[in-house]
Protein backbone atom coordinates (compact mmCIF):
# COMPACT_ATOMS: atom_id res chain seq x y z
CA UNK A 1 0.00 0.00 0.00
CA UNK A 2 1.39 3.68 -1.00
CA UNK A 3 2.41 5.79 2.33
CA UNK A 4 -0.25 7.64 3.73
CA UNK A 5 0.01 11.21 2.28
CA UNK A 6 -0.95 14.52 3.92
CA UNK A 7 -1.91 12.61 7.08
CA UNK A 8 0.55 15.13 9.22
CA UNK A 9 -1.64 18.14 7.74
CA UNK A 10 -4.83 16.45 7.96
CA UNK A 11 -4.37 15.57 11.34
CA UNK A 12 -2.87 18.67 12.60
CA UNK A 13 -6.04 20.74 11.47
CA UNK A 14 -8.19 17.93 13.48
CA UNK A 15 -5.51 18.34 16.42
CA UNK A 16 -6.02 22.65 16.65
CA UNK A 17 -9.60 22.36 15.83
CA UNK A 18 -10.77 20.27 18.17
CA UNK A 19 -12.20 18.25 16.01
CA UNK A 20 -13.19 14.28 16.05
CA UNK A 21 -9.69 12.38 16.39
CA UNK A 22 -9.71 13.93 20.50
CA UNK A 23 -13.59 12.57 20.83
CA UNK A 24 -13.53 9.18 22.56
CA UNK A 25 -16.31 8.65 20.78
CA UNK A 26 -15.30 9.56 17.27
CA UNK A 27 -16.93 6.61 15.00
CA UNK A 28 -14.06 5.54 12.77
CA UNK A 29 -14.25 4.32 9.18
CA UNK A 30 -15.62 0.58 8.50
CA UNK A 31 -12.50 -1.61 7.15
CA UNK A 32 -13.58 -4.22 4.72
CA UNK A 33 -10.71 -7.00 6.39
CA UNK A 34 -7.98 -8.69 4.78
CA UNK A 35 -7.82 -12.46 4.45
CA UNK A 36 -6.44 -14.91 7.20
CA UNK A 37 -3.28 -15.92 7.07
CA UNK A 38 -1.19 -18.54 7.91
CA UNK A 39 2.10 -17.94 9.32
CA UNK A 40 5.19 -20.10 10.61
CA UNK A 41 6.38 -18.99 14.30
CA UNK A 42 9.94 -18.20 13.88
CA UNK A 43 12.95 -18.92 16.04
CA UNK A 44 12.12 -16.27 18.59
CA UNK A 45 8.44 -17.03 18.81
CA UNK A 46 9.29 -20.48 19.17
CA UNK A 47 11.85 -20.74 21.76
CA UNK A 48 9.45 -17.94 23.49
CA UNK A 49 6.29 -20.15 23.17
CA UNK A 50 8.15 -22.71 25.06
CA UNK A 51 9.35 -20.78 27.67
CA UNK A 52 6.26 -19.61 28.72
CA UNK A 53 4.52 -23.09 28.78
CA UNK A 54 7.30 -24.93 30.30
CA UNK A 55 9.42 -22.60 31.80
CA UNK A 56 12.89 -20.66 30.53
CA UNK A 57 14.84 -23.82 31.42
CA UNK A 58 13.65 -26.03 28.96
CA UNK A 59 16.34 -26.25 26.13
CA UNK A 60 15.38 -25.89 22.53
CA UNK A 61 17.54 -27.83 20.10
CA UNK A 62 18.17 -27.91 16.81
CA UNK A 63 18.52 -25.33 13.62
CA UNK A 64 16.09 -23.26 12.41
CA UNK A 65 15.13 -22.22 8.70
CA UNK A 66 15.90 -19.07 7.59
CA UNK A 67 12.79 -16.35 7.54
CA UNK A 68 11.63 -14.70 4.33
CA UNK A 69 11.04 -11.15 4.11
CA UNK A 70 8.23 -9.42 1.81
CA UNK A 71 6.31 -6.10 1.59
CA UNK A 72 9.44 -4.91 4.16
CA UNK A 73 8.60 -7.07 6.86
CA UNK A 74 9.46 -10.69 7.88
CA UNK A 75 5.99 -10.75 9.37
CA UNK A 76 4.53 -10.95 6.31
CA UNK A 77 7.29 -13.71 4.74
CA UNK A 78 6.34 -16.12 7.68
CA UNK A 79 3.20 -16.40 5.76
CA UNK A 80 5.03 -17.64 2.33
CA UNK A 81 7.69 -19.36 4.22
CA UNK A 82 8.29 -23.05 2.32
CA UNK A 83 9.52 -26.35 4.70
CA UNK A 84 12.42 -27.49 3.44
CA UNK A 85 12.54 -31.84 4.57
CA UNK A 86 15.73 -31.16 6.76
CA UNK A 87 13.44 -28.39 8.47
CA UNK A 88 10.72 -31.32 9.03
CA UNK A 89 13.37 -33.23 10.60
CA UNK A 90 14.92 -30.30 12.89
CA UNK A 91 11.14 -30.35 13.58
CA UNK A 92 10.85 -33.55 14.89
CA UNK A 93 13.85 -33.95 16.54
CA UNK A 94 12.90 -30.77 18.62
CA UNK A 95 10.04 -32.18 19.82
CA UNK A 96 11.14 -35.44 20.70
CA UNK A 97 14.05 -33.81 22.54
CA UNK A 98 11.72 -30.86 24.50
CA UNK A 99 8.91 -33.57 25.27
CA UNK A 100 11.97 -35.91 26.90
CA UNK A 101 13.25 -33.36 28.85
CA UNK A 102 9.76 -32.41 30.20
CA UNK A 103 8.75 -35.36 31.10
CA UNK A 104 12.26 -36.51 32.42
CA UNK A 105 12.44 -37.64 36.15
CA UNK A 106 13.47 -34.67 37.55
CA UNK A 107 11.20 -32.24 35.81
CA UNK A 108 7.48 -34.11 35.46
CA UNK A 109 6.57 -33.19 38.64
CA UNK A 110 5.94 -29.59 36.86
CA UNK A 111 3.41 -30.91 34.79
CA UNK A 112 1.97 -33.91 35.77
CA UNK A 113 -0.30 -34.61 38.80
CA UNK A 114 -0.79 -38.22 38.75
CA UNK A 115 2.00 -41.21 39.81
CA UNK A 116 3.88 -41.84 36.14
CA UNK A 117 3.94 -46.07 36.69
CA UNK A 118 4.35 -48.53 33.79
CA UNK A 119 0.43 -48.48 33.33
CA UNK A 120 -1.15 -46.46 30.99
CA UNK A 121 -3.52 -43.50 32.71
CA UNK A 122 -6.24 -42.80 30.58
CA UNK A 123 -7.78 -39.86 32.51
CA UNK A 124 -4.43 -38.59 33.52
CA UNK A 125 -3.03 -38.72 30.14
CA UNK A 126 -6.69 -36.72 28.86
CA UNK A 127 -5.55 -34.05 31.59
CA UNK A 128 -2.37 -33.38 30.47
CA UNK A 129 -2.58 -33.15 26.81
CA UNK A 130 -5.57 -31.35 26.93
CA UNK A 131 -3.92 -28.19 29.11
CA UNK A 132 -0.42 -28.27 27.55
CA UNK A 133 -2.67 -29.23 24.26
CA UNK A 134 -4.26 -26.04 24.17
CA UNK A 135 -1.76 -24.00 25.02
CA UNK A 136 0.39 -25.01 22.78
CA UNK A 137 -2.02 -24.97 19.74
CA UNK A 138 -3.63 -21.53 21.18
CA UNK A 139 -6.85 -23.60 21.07
CA UNK A 140 -8.74 -27.04 22.70
CA UNK A 141 -7.89 -29.86 20.68
CA UNK A 142 -10.31 -30.86 18.74
CA UNK A 143 -11.38 -34.47 19.25
CA UNK A 144 -9.08 -35.62 16.26
CA UNK A 145 -6.46 -34.19 17.68
CA UNK A 146 -7.37 -35.40 21.51
CA UNK A 147 -7.88 -38.76 19.92
CA UNK A 148 -4.58 -39.06 18.04
CA UNK A 149 -2.23 -37.92 20.99
CA UNK A 150 -3.92 -40.22 23.80
CA UNK A 151 -3.68 -43.14 21.30
CA UNK A 152 -0.17 -42.61 20.47
CA UNK A 153 0.27 -42.07 24.23
CA UNK A 154 -1.46 -45.48 25.27
CA UNK A 155 0.48 -47.26 22.45
CA UNK A 156 3.96 -45.90 23.80
CA UNK A 157 3.30 -46.93 27.40
CA UNK A 158 2.22 -50.36 26.21
CA UNK A 159 5.48 -50.78 24.30
CA UNK A 160 8.30 -49.30 26.20
CA UNK A 161 6.58 -50.17 29.31
CA UNK A 162 7.11 -46.66 30.72
CA UNK A 163 3.45 -44.16 31.14
CA UNK A 164 6.54 -41.15 31.03
CA UNK A 165 7.77 -42.31 27.65
CA UNK A 166 4.18 -42.68 26.63
CA UNK A 167 3.52 -38.78 27.87
CA UNK A 168 6.28 -37.74 25.93
CA UNK A 169 5.56 -39.18 22.48
CA UNK A 170 2.12 -37.59 23.04
CA UNK A 171 3.70 -34.39 24.05
CA UNK A 172 6.16 -34.74 21.21
CA UNK A 173 2.98 -35.42 18.61
CA UNK A 174 1.50 -31.51 19.52
CA UNK A 175 5.15 -29.96 19.17
CA UNK A 176 5.32 -31.66 15.96
CA UNK A 177 2.16 -30.94 14.79
CA UNK A 178 1.65 -27.91 12.16
CA UNK A 179 -1.21 -26.55 14.60
CA UNK A 180 1.54 -25.67 16.77
CA UNK A 181 4.29 -24.14 14.27
CA UNK A 182 2.05 -22.55 12.44
CA UNK A 183 -0.55 -19.79 13.39
CA UNK A 184 -3.37 -20.54 11.48
CA UNK A 185 -6.12 -18.15 11.39
CA UNK A 186 -9.95 -19.22 11.18
CA UNK A 187 -12.75 -17.16 10.49
CA UNK A 188 -16.85 -16.79 11.97
CA UNK A 189 -19.44 -14.98 11.36
CA UNK A 190 -19.83 -11.64 12.79
CA UNK A 191 -22.97 -12.11 14.81
CA UNK A 192 -22.98 -8.07 15.14
CA UNK A 193 -23.67 -7.01 11.57
CA UNK A 194 -25.12 -10.02 9.10
CA UNK A 195 -23.00 -10.83 5.62
CA UNK A 196 -19.59 -9.97 7.14
CA UNK A 197 -16.93 -12.64 8.93
CA UNK A 198 -14.41 -11.44 11.48
CA UNK A 199 -11.83 -13.56 13.55
CA UNK A 200 -12.50 -16.71 15.98
CA UNK A 201 -12.06 -15.54 19.48
CA UNK A 202 -8.60 -18.19 19.44
CA UNK A 203 -7.13 -16.44 16.24
CA UNK A 204 -7.89 -13.00 17.77
CA UNK A 205 -6.04 -13.93 20.85
CA UNK A 206 -3.11 -15.23 18.94
CA UNK A 207 -3.13 -11.93 16.69
CA UNK A 208 -3.29 -9.85 19.86
CA UNK A 209 -0.80 -11.84 22.04
CA UNK A 210 2.22 -12.07 19.29
CA UNK A 211 1.49 -8.35 18.37
CA UNK A 212 1.84 -6.95 22.16
CA UNK A 213 4.68 -9.92 23.46
CA UNK A 214 5.58 -11.27 19.99
CA UNK A 215 4.46 -14.71 22.32
CA UNK A 216 1.37 -16.84 22.51
CA UNK A 217 -1.43 -16.07 24.85
CA UNK A 218 -1.20 -16.88 27.95
CA UNK A 219 -3.72 -18.95 29.87
CA UNK A 220 -5.90 -15.99 30.92
CA UNK A 221 -6.28 -14.86 27.64
CA UNK A 222 -7.38 -17.65 26.16
CA UNK A 223 -9.95 -18.24 28.78
CA UNK A 224 -11.29 -15.07 27.45
CA UNK A 225 -11.17 -16.33 23.78
CA UNK A 226 -13.07 -19.30 25.75
CA UNK A 227 -16.05 -17.79 27.68
CA UNK A 228 -16.58 -15.03 24.67
CA UNK A 229 -15.70 -12.25 26.96
CA UNK A 230 -12.93 -11.07 24.39
CA UNK A 231 -15.66 -10.95 21.67
CA UNK A 232 -17.21 -7.88 23.77
CA UNK A 233 -15.92 -4.33 23.77
CA UNK A 234 -14.94 -4.19 27.66
CA UNK A 235 -13.38 -7.74 27.36
CA UNK A 236 -11.40 -6.93 25.10
CA UNK A 237 -10.13 -4.06 26.59
CA UNK A 238 -9.25 -5.45 29.92
CA UNK A 239 -6.96 -8.03 28.08
CA UNK A 240 -5.09 -5.80 25.85
CA UNK A 241 -4.63 -3.00 28.52
CA UNK A 242 -3.34 -6.20 30.80
CA UNK A 243 -1.05 -7.56 28.01
CA UNK A 244 0.34 -3.72 28.02
CA UNK A 245 0.98 -3.06 31.34
CA UNK A 246 3.04 -6.51 31.38
CA UNK A 247 7.30 -6.42 31.08
CA UNK A 248 6.42 -8.65 28.27
CA UNK A 249 5.37 -5.30 26.28
CA UNK A 250 9.37 -4.97 25.69
CA UNK A 251 9.60 -8.26 23.54
CA UNK A 252 7.10 -7.19 21.56
CA UNK A 253 8.15 -4.07 20.72
CA UNK A 254 11.44 -5.34 20.07
CA UNK A 255 10.78 -7.85 17.87
CA UNK A 256 8.27 -5.01 16.01
CA UNK A 257 11.44 -2.68 15.36
CA UNK A 258 13.87 -5.37 15.02
CA UNK A 259 11.65 -6.31 11.85
CA UNK A 260 10.56 -2.95 10.68
CA UNK A 261 14.29 -2.05 10.81
CA UNK A 262 15.39 -4.95 9.24
CA UNK A 263 18.00 -6.02 12.33
CA UNK A 264 17.60 -9.72 11.04
CA UNK A 265 20.50 -8.21 8.85
CA UNK A 266 22.69 -8.27 11.67
CA UNK A 267 23.65 -11.96 11.81
CA UNK A 268 26.57 -12.48 10.43
CA UNK A 269 27.56 -8.78 9.21
CA UNK A 270 31.07 -7.75 8.86
CA UNK A 271 33.25 -4.81 7.95
CA UNK A 272 36.66 -4.59 6.58
CA UNK A 273 38.71 -4.85 9.99
CA UNK A 274 41.51 -3.46 8.10
CA UNK A 275 39.90 -0.33 7.30
CA UNK A 276 37.69 0.14 10.24
CA UNK A 277 39.54 -1.76 13.43
CA UNK A 278 37.13 -0.66 15.89
CA UNK A 279 34.45 -3.02 14.10
CA UNK A 280 34.27 -6.65 15.52
CA UNK A 281 31.71 -8.88 17.00
CA UNK A 282 31.04 -7.27 19.74
CA UNK A 283 30.55 -3.62 18.36
CA UNK A 284 28.02 -5.43 15.76
CA UNK A 285 25.72 -6.76 18.64
CA UNK A 286 26.06 -3.62 20.79
CA UNK A 287 24.72 -1.19 18.10
CA UNK A 288 21.88 -3.15 17.63
CA UNK A 289 21.66 -3.32 21.40
CA UNK A 290 22.14 0.56 21.79
CA UNK A 291 18.66 1.13 19.13
CA UNK A 292 16.55 -1.39 20.41
CA UNK A 293 17.14 0.16 24.00
CA UNK A 294 17.13 3.89 23.27
CA UNK A 295 13.78 2.95 21.03
CA UNK A 296 12.08 0.61 23.70
CA UNK A 297 13.19 3.16 26.81
CA UNK A 298 11.68 6.33 24.85
CA UNK A 299 8.61 4.65 23.83
CA UNK A 300 7.79 2.69 26.93
CA UNK A 301 9.31 3.57 29.78
CA UNK A 302 9.06 7.93 29.09
CA UNK A 303 6.24 7.00 26.62
CA UNK A 304 7.30 9.74 24.79
CA UNK A 305 6.43 11.04 21.16
CA UNK A 306 7.79 8.56 18.58
CA UNK A 307 9.03 11.22 16.45
CA UNK A 308 11.65 12.22 18.66
CA UNK A 309 13.39 9.05 18.21
CA UNK A 310 14.58 11.15 14.91
CA UNK A 311 16.14 13.59 17.49
CA UNK A 312 16.70 12.49 20.80
CA UNK A 313 20.23 12.30 22.44
CA UNK A 314 19.35 9.90 25.36
CA UNK A 315 20.73 6.33 24.92
CA UNK A 316 22.84 4.07 26.11
CA UNK A 317 26.46 2.94 25.76
CA UNK A 318 28.57 0.03 26.18
CA UNK A 319 32.54 -0.44 26.29
CA UNK A 320 32.91 -0.65 22.46
CA UNK A 321 30.18 2.20 22.07
CA UNK A 322 32.15 4.64 24.05
CA UNK A 323 35.12 3.69 22.03
CA UNK A 324 33.51 3.54 18.90
CA UNK A 325 31.82 7.64 20.24
CA UNK A 326 35.46 8.43 21.66
CA UNK A 327 33.37 9.15 24.94
CA UNK A 328 34.76 7.34 28.66
CA UNK A 329 32.17 4.85 30.10
CA UNK A 330 31.74 4.09 33.50
CA UNK A 331 32.36 0.77 35.58
CA UNK A 332 28.85 -0.14 34.90
CA UNK A 333 29.61 -0.02 31.21
CA UNK A 334 32.53 -2.30 31.31
CA UNK A 335 30.32 -5.57 30.63
CA UNK A 336 26.82 -3.83 30.50
CA UNK A 337 25.31 -0.38 29.54
CA UNK A 338 25.11 2.83 31.17
CA UNK A 339 22.42 5.83 30.29
CA UNK A 340 24.22 9.13 28.14
CA UNK A 341 23.17 11.74 26.99
CA UNK A 342 25.24 13.31 23.77
CA UNK A 343 26.11 16.88 24.67
CA UNK A 344 24.27 20.29 22.51
CA UNK A 345 26.26 20.94 19.24
CA UNK A 346 26.57 16.85 19.16
CA UNK A 347 26.76 15.29 15.72
CA UNK A 348 24.89 12.77 17.63
CA UNK A 349 20.79 12.43 18.38
CA UNK A 350 18.43 10.05 17.30
CA UNK A 351 18.61 6.65 15.27
CA UNK A 352 20.32 7.27 12.20
CA UNK A 353 23.33 8.67 13.72
CA UNK A 354 23.77 5.36 15.97
CA UNK A 355 25.82 2.78 14.28
CA UNK A 356 22.67 0.61 14.31
CA UNK A 357 21.18 2.42 11.61
CA UNK A 358 24.85 3.50 9.89
CA UNK A 359 26.48 0.20 9.92
CA UNK A 360 23.70 -2.23 8.57
CA UNK A 361 25.03 -2.52 5.09
CA UNK A 362 25.88 -5.88 4.57
CA UNK A 363 26.78 -5.33 0.78
CA UNK A 364 29.75 -3.10 1.16
CA UNK A 365 32.52 -3.98 4.33
CA UNK A 366 34.45 -1.20 3.06
CA UNK A 367 32.78 1.67 2.70
CA UNK A 368 29.68 3.66 3.02
CA UNK A 369 26.57 3.38 0.99
CA UNK A 370 24.41 6.83 0.53
CA UNK A 371 22.45 5.22 -2.01
CA UNK A 372 21.49 1.99 0.59
CA UNK A 373 21.42 4.58 3.50
CA UNK A 374 18.78 6.89 1.63
CA UNK A 375 16.86 3.78 0.14
CA UNK A 376 16.78 2.42 3.67
CA UNK A 377 15.27 5.69 4.91
CA UNK A 378 12.58 5.89 2.26
CA UNK A 379 11.54 2.13 2.59
CA UNK A 380 12.01 1.62 6.71
CA UNK A 381 10.71 5.14 8.08
CA UNK A 382 8.53 6.29 5.00
CA UNK A 383 7.24 3.30 3.33
CA UNK A 384 7.97 4.27 0.04
CA UNK A 385 9.30 1.75 -2.66
CA UNK A 386 12.74 2.23 -4.43
CA UNK A 387 13.20 0.20 -7.25
CA UNK A 388 16.20 -1.86 -7.52
CA UNK A 389 19.08 -1.36 -10.12
CA UNK A 390 18.38 -2.20 -13.49
CA UNK A 391 20.88 -4.80 -14.73
CA UNK A 392 24.28 -4.87 -15.84
CA UNK A 393 24.70 -1.74 -13.81
CA UNK A 394 28.28 -0.51 -13.87
CA UNK A 395 29.04 0.74 -10.46
CA UNK A 396 33.18 0.73 -11.05
CA UNK A 397 33.29 4.54 -10.33
CA UNK A 398 31.02 4.53 -6.81
CA UNK A 399 33.34 1.75 -6.33
CA UNK A 400 36.73 3.11 -6.47
CA UNK A 401 37.25 5.02 -3.63
CA UNK A 402 41.11 5.64 -4.15
CA UNK A 403 39.86 7.82 -7.34
CA UNK A 404 41.99 11.10 -7.04
CA UNK A 405 39.40 12.62 -9.64
CA UNK A 406 36.33 11.57 -7.49
CA UNK A 407 37.26 11.79 -3.73
CA UNK A 408 33.68 11.81 -1.74
CA UNK A 409 31.00 10.03 -2.31
CA UNK A 410 28.98 13.25 -3.88
CA UNK A 411 31.41 13.35 -6.71
CA UNK A 412 31.48 9.56 -7.07
CA UNK A 413 27.59 9.23 -6.97
CA UNK A 414 27.44 12.75 -9.47
CA UNK A 415 29.77 10.82 -12.03
CA UNK A 416 28.10 7.68 -12.02
CA UNK A 417 24.42 9.34 -12.40
CA UNK A 418 25.06 10.76 -15.62
CA UNK A 419 23.12 7.72 -16.74
CA UNK A 420 19.39 8.31 -17.12
CA UNK A 421 18.69 4.69 -15.89
CA UNK A 422 20.04 5.18 -12.92
CA UNK A 423 19.25 9.07 -12.33
CA UNK A 424 15.11 8.47 -11.18
CA UNK A 425 16.38 6.70 -8.18
CA UNK A 426 19.10 8.02 -7.21
CA UNK A 427 17.40 11.10 -6.83
CA UNK A 428 15.36 10.01 -4.42
CA UNK A 429 18.03 8.33 -2.47
CA UNK A 430 21.42 9.86 -2.51
CA UNK A 431 20.57 13.71 -1.14
CA UNK A 432 19.65 11.52 2.55
CA UNK A 433 22.26 9.44 2.47
CA UNK A 434 24.76 11.64 1.28
CA UNK A 435 23.77 14.11 4.58
CA UNK A 436 24.88 10.73 6.30
CA UNK A 437 28.12 10.72 4.96
CA UNK A 438 29.85 12.27 7.76
CA UNK A 439 29.49 9.07 9.32
CA UNK A 440 31.69 6.34 8.08
CA UNK A 441 30.81 2.90 7.73
CA UNK A 442 30.97 1.42 11.17
CA UNK A 443 29.22 4.92 12.11
CA UNK A 444 32.76 7.23 13.17
CA UNK A 445 32.25 10.83 12.60
CA UNK A 446 34.04 12.16 10.06
CA UNK A 447 34.88 15.63 8.15
CA UNK A 448 36.64 14.30 5.20
CA UNK A 449 36.83 11.27 2.97
CA UNK A 450 40.08 11.25 1.33
CA UNK A 451 41.51 14.91 2.09
CA UNK A 452 38.23 16.35 0.50
CA UNK A 453 35.65 18.26 2.70
CA UNK A 454 31.80 15.97 2.87
CA UNK A 455 29.23 17.89 1.84
CA UNK A 456 25.95 16.53 3.46
CA UNK A 457 23.63 19.34 2.22
CA UNK A 458 20.74 18.83 0.43
CA UNK A 459 16.83 18.86 -0.02
CA UNK A 460 14.01 16.70 1.52
CA UNK A 461 10.36 17.19 0.84
CA UNK A 462 11.54 20.58 -0.91
CA UNK A 463 12.94 22.10 2.08
CA UNK A 464 16.70 22.69 2.23
CA UNK A 465 19.56 21.33 4.93
CA UNK A 466 22.72 21.43 5.76
CA UNK A 467 23.74 18.72 7.54
CA UNK A 468 22.35 15.52 9.32
CA UNK A 469 21.14 17.43 12.20
CA UNK A 470 18.72 19.41 10.08
CA UNK A 471 17.55 16.14 8.12
CA UNK A 472 16.81 14.52 11.18
CA UNK A 473 14.46 17.46 12.35
CA UNK A 474 12.98 17.51 9.03
CA UNK A 475 11.94 13.95 9.16
CA UNK A 476 10.82 14.12 13.00
CA UNK A 477 8.27 16.86 11.15
CA UNK A 478 7.13 14.62 8.41
CA UNK A 479 3.55 13.20 8.34
CA UNK A 480 5.11 10.47 6.35
CA UNK A 481 7.14 8.96 9.27
CA UNK A 482 4.26 8.86 11.73
CA UNK A 483 1.74 7.39 8.89
CA UNK A 484 4.40 4.51 7.93
CA UNK A 485 4.90 3.45 11.40
CA UNK A 486 1.19 3.34 11.79
CA UNK A 487 0.70 0.99 8.29
CA UNK A 488 3.75 -1.03 9.39
CA UNK A 489 2.08 -1.86 12.93
CA UNK A 490 -0.72 -2.81 11.47
CA UNK A 491 0.35 -5.01 8.81
CA UNK A 492 2.85 -6.50 10.92
CA UNK A 493 0.26 -7.17 13.10
CA UNK A 494 -2.15 -8.70 10.71
CA UNK A 495 0.81 -10.41 9.07
CA UNK A 496 -0.33 -8.83 5.52
CA UNK A 497 0.20 -5.96 3.61
CA UNK A 498 -2.86 -3.70 4.43
CA UNK A 499 -5.32 -3.94 1.25
CA UNK A 500 -6.90 -0.45 -0.44
CA UNK A 501 -10.21 -1.05 1.31
CA UNK A 502 -8.61 -0.65 4.80
CA UNK A 503 -7.13 3.00 3.38
CA UNK A 504 -9.24 5.23 5.39
CA UNK A 505 -8.97 3.37 8.54
CA UNK A 506 -5.91 3.79 7.89
CA UNK A 507 -6.13 7.53 8.10
CA UNK A 508 -8.06 7.91 11.04
CA UNK A 509 -5.72 5.87 12.61
CA UNK A 510 -2.87 8.09 11.94
CA UNK A 511 -5.27 11.10 12.84
CA UNK A 512 -5.53 9.38 16.19
CA UNK A 513 -2.38 8.66 16.43
CA UNK A 514 -1.27 12.07 16.01
CA UNK A 515 -3.99 13.29 19.03
CA UNK A 516 -2.45 11.04 21.10
CA UNK A 517 0.77 12.60 20.77
CA UNK A 518 2.32 10.16 18.80
CA UNK A 519 2.52 7.35 21.46
CA UNK A 520 3.18 4.18 20.53
CA UNK A 521 1.95 2.45 23.49
CA UNK A 522 -1.65 4.53 22.45
CA UNK A 523 -1.39 3.17 18.94
CA UNK A 524 -0.88 -0.41 20.16
CA UNK A 525 -3.65 0.04 22.10
CA UNK A 526 -5.92 1.55 18.94
CA UNK A 527 -5.02 -1.13 16.39
CA UNK A 528 -5.30 -4.15 19.45
CA UNK A 529 -8.85 -2.85 20.06
CA UNK A 530 -10.45 -1.64 16.88
CA UNK A 531 -12.95 -4.01 14.92
CA UNK A 532 -10.55 -3.93 11.94
CA UNK A 533 -7.73 -6.07 13.66
CA UNK A 534 -10.56 -8.99 13.85
CA UNK A 535 -12.01 -8.33 10.42
CA UNK A 536 -12.07 -10.73 7.41
CA UNK A 537 -12.97 -10.11 3.95
CA UNK A 538 -15.24 -12.77 2.50
CA UNK A 539 -13.86 -14.45 -0.13
CA UNK A 540 -14.33 -13.12 -4.15
CA UNK A 541 -17.54 -14.11 -5.96
CA UNK A 542 -16.50 -16.36 -8.47
CA UNK A 543 -17.07 -15.52 -12.06
CA UNK A 544 -20.19 -16.23 -13.56
CA UNK A 545 -18.60 -17.96 -16.32
CA UNK A 546 -16.46 -19.54 -13.95
CA UNK A 547 -19.26 -21.08 -12.23
CA UNK A 548 -20.41 -22.29 -15.55
CA UNK A 549 -17.06 -24.32 -16.01
CA UNK A 550 -17.42 -26.12 -12.82
CA UNK A 551 -20.77 -27.13 -12.86
CA UNK A 552 -20.43 -28.43 -16.33
CA UNK A 553 -20.63 -32.51 -16.82
CA UNK A 554 -17.61 -34.23 -17.80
Amino acid sequence: MAPLAALGTLAAAVISSGGAAQNPGFAEPRSPGGPTTFRRLDEAQYKRSIAQIFGADIKVPGRFEPPVRDEGLLAIGSSKVIVTPSGIEQSAVRAREISAEVLSEAKRSRYVSCQLTASFDGPCASQFLDKYGRLLFRHPLSAQERSAALALSRDVTQTSGSFAKGLSAGLSSLLVSPAFIFRVEQAEPDPADKGRQRLDSWSLASRISFLLWNAPPDAELLDAAANGSLHTQAGLERQVDRLLASPKLEDGVRAFFSDMLGFDQFDGLSKDSAIFPVFNPRLRDDAKEQSLRTITYHLLTKDADYRELFTTRETFLSRSLGALYGVPVTAKAINGWMPYSFPEGSPHAGLLTFPGFLLLDPSHEGRSSPTIRGKTVREKFLCQTVPNPPANVNFRIVQDTANPQFKTARERLSAHNESPACAGCHRITDPIGLALENYDAVGTYRTHENGALIDPSGKFDGKTYSNAMELTRLLHDSPSVPSCVVQRTFEYGTGRQSVPGEGPWLEALSQRFTADGYRYKALLRRVATSPAFQAVALPAPIAPKRVALLNRQP
